[in-house]
């Protein structure tokens, strides 16, 4: 049944939609204080950098990934990453209130911006790497999927993670009446701590622990 890989992938991607990760918090915090535009467009970033691990997967560069110091690296620049952008949300005490009727920033360089650092906070994470050449080794050894299957498979996957991801972006941006610069502060704090956490933990595995993350 031709819509049957489809409607999987719509299904596992409502799975993967309700996991809380660091690009969950910066999608937020994002589109509460830039506008669902900018939301967006990290959202976008995000489906760009998943869809670059599915694809890799298929096109003969799993190995290459799949090596020890390949992702070891990763790890280390993703983990400064996170570190870095995690560090400024939490200790940035320059914010501003969000006025509900302020226009969003749509010029090309924040949505830009937006786009840039979606694809990097999430591609730049090694567990993202692992998670999705994980999934594509187990689609591969369905027996019964072939190259179109998987085709659609992963399509209803991204495509319900993108709708996901817009929605939450498009509910904080309504948000942004009830938002005091108050609260700006301590959502950053927030998600400027997950984020700090997440890459202490990367670093920590991958430099420290020098753990293979495969495993």
């Amino acid at each position: 049944m031709l819509q049957l890989p489809i409607v999987q992938g719509i299904g596992f991607g409502l799975l993967v939609a309700v996991l809380l990760g660091p690009v969950f918090f910066a999608l937020i915090q994002t589109s509460i204080t830039k506008g669902f535009p900018a939301g967006a467009f990290m959202a976008l970033g995000i489906l760009l950098s998943d869809a670059f691990c599915v694809f890799i997967s298929f096109v003969g560069l799993l190995q290459f990934v799949q090596d020890p110091q390949t992702l070891r690296w990763i790890g280390i620049f993703g983990g400064l990453f996170m570190v870095g952008y995690g560090a400024f949300l939490t200790f940035n005490k320059q914010v501003r209130a969000v006025e509900a009727n302020v226009p969003d920033l749509k010029t090309g360089r924040a949505l830009g911006g937006s786009l840039v650092k979606g694809f990097l906070l999430n591609l730049l994470n090694p567990f993202v790497i692992v998670y999705w050449l994980g999934v594509s080794s187990l689609v591969s050894a369905i027996p019964d999927f072939d190259r179109t299957d998987k085709l659609l498979f992963f399509t209803g996957t991204l495509g319900t993670i993108l709708v996901t991801d817009l929605l939450k972006s498009y509910g904080a941006k309504k948000l942004r009446r009830y938002v005091t610069r108050r609260v700006i502060l301590w959502l950053n704090r927030i998600s400027g701590s997950v984020l700090l956490a997440f890459g202490i933990k990367i670093l920590v595995d991958v430099v420290l622990l020098n753990k293979n993350l495969f495993d």
